[in-house]
């Protein structure tokens, strides 16, 4: 069985669709997370919201990245 797919490499810098204030942002929370974990502590409500709304975030920002892509190719 034959099959074609793509694979999209994230190098991690800031683009149009995950700008460097949010890129900043995310790895100063997880940076933090980490910490927390490392001690047996936990983030506040407010850092997880965050955290999770950063991922989400980073997440579309992926699907814009490839389907900009795909537009391209």
């Amino acid at each position: 069985m034959e099959s074609e797919g793509m694979v999209i490499v994230q190098r991690f810098r800031p683009d149009r669709f995950f700008p460097a204030e949010q890129q900043q942002r995310l790895q100063a929370l997880m940076n933090r997370w980490r910490k927390a974990r490392d001690q047996g502590e936990s983030l506040s409500e407010a850092e997880r919201a965050e955290l999770d709304s950063l991922v989400a975030a980073e997440l579309e920002a992926t699907a814009g990245r490839a389907s900009a892509i795909a537009e391209d190719g």
